[in-house]
């Protein structure tokens, strides 16, 4: 049986070694400590949590207690954060696997040399930790859990950076499988109309699940929106939806392993902020949303601009097409050409908006990219969080 001419029923059958497929949605009996209503969702880059905390002032040495402070910071007490994502990859990985690649080991001595301070840094933190047993982004989940929020991983399902830190050997391997030649133009990024890179992906997200003590994963499709390199609006949907399904099936066979409900949520793709997106504009680039919805494949939809705030999202139209799971309004760090960071205010005028458009919660990406400035760093307004959502 080869990938060209595996079904999808056989290629799901392949993945899960032989075990029974579990049925989709809820397991009934099975312990869940998964929040009835999401105020606020709060992503943290896997990235700048290694090398930067509070008053900082530039990359620095982070130890377990820093590590934890990061997730008080934005659960305590009052806060409306009810659940905190922590991405563990972009293209490469973030931990030692057996899959992928570690984020930085291709690297050269001399690319090594050219790295910014940032890099430097968050590489030698890394190193320093897992040198002596110590899982950063499992002491994230820990926390996390412990203060009573749900803790999920996301995974960056094309990220295309393209810096040498992030280069893997499965893109050394398969230059062919690229999207492209130029930097943010499809460099860093994979061709998901393969059936070898929907497959390695699967595996990536597979071993991750496997690792954490997570309470699901989030499909970031929005780091970066772009998949095919050719192909009808059908054909890609149809190799995005068998890889969607396949990624629920393997979540309901862990849960089933760990006893407790797994959710799968998803990110859908922008368009680099050319325009809203829309299920109409994802549907185009591969991803059917809905359809994932309506075959009980995702548990929660999270609709976002890219890199920029814009505060125009349709979120009316995503509730039109998207019924049977919650709706939340994405809200970007930094509106274009502006000198910082939103203030507070602007946090709760965003969100108020969302609100009355029609989301259920709101979600929030690079709310800590203040504290990536170096000298000139300042702190992000944690303070909205116990005003934000309802």
């Amino acid at each position: 049986m080869t990938l060209k001419n595996i079904s999808r029923r056989d290629w799901i059958l392949s993945q899960t070694t032989g075990a029974a497929i579990y049925s989709l949605g809820a397991f009934p009996g099975i312990a869940s400590t998964l929040p009835k209503n999401r105020r606020v969702l709060y992503n943290f880059d896997g990235d700048s949590c290694l090398s930067t905390k509070a008053n900082g002032k530039g990359p620095v040495a982070i130890t377990v207690e820093d590590v934890k402070q990061l997730v008080k910071e934005v659960a305590y007490e009052g806060s409306r954060v009810d659940t905190i994502l922590i991405c563990v990859n972009a293209q490469v990985m973030y931990y030692p696997t057996k899959i992928g690649t570690m984020r930085g080991t291709l690297s050269t001595t001399e690319e090594r040399r050219k790295w910014p301070a940032s890099e430097k840094r968050r590489f030698e933190n890394l190193k320093s930790f897992f040198d002596n047993g110590i899982d950063p982004y499992a002491i994230i989940l820990a926390e996390a859990k412990k203060l009573g929020r749900e803790a999920l991983l996301t995974f960056r399902m094309n990220d295309d950076h393209g810096d040498d830190f992030l280069r893997t050997q499965f893109q050394v391997n398969h230059p062919d499988y690229r999207l492209g030649n130029e930097r943010y133009r499809g460099k860093g990024a994979l061709d998901f109309g393969i059936n070898e890179v929907r497959l390695h992906i699967f595996n990536l997200i597979e071993e991750a699940t496997r690792r954490y003590e997570c309470d699901g994963i989030e499909l970031d499709f929005n780091r970066f929106p772009t998949f095919f390199k050719d192909g009808t609006t059908a054909q890609r949907c149809e190799k995005m939806n068998t890889l969607v399904e396949m990624i629920r099936k393997m979540l309901d066979k862990v849960a089933n392993e760990r006893k407790r409900k797994l959710v799968l949520s998803v990110r859908p793709p922008s368009n680099y902020g050319r325009v809203p997106p829309t299920p109409d504009t994802a549907k185009l680039i591969g991803c059917d949303v809905p359809t994932w919805v309506e075959s009980g494949w995702v548990d929660f939809v999270a609709v976002s601009e890219f890199f920029q705030e814009r505060g125009d999202l349709p979120i009316a139209l995503w509730k039109k097409a998207i019924s049977r799971v919650p709706v939340y309004g994405g809200i970007e760090c930094r509106k274009a050409g502006a000198p910082k960071n939103l203030s507070a205010e602007q946090y709760q005028s965003a969100a108020l908006k969302l609100m009355r458009s029609g989301a259920d919660g709101i979600y929030l990406f690079n709310f800590f990219t203040s504290r990536e400035e170096g000298a000139n760093s300042y702190e992000p307004p944690f303070e909205v969080l116990k005003d934000l959502g309802v």
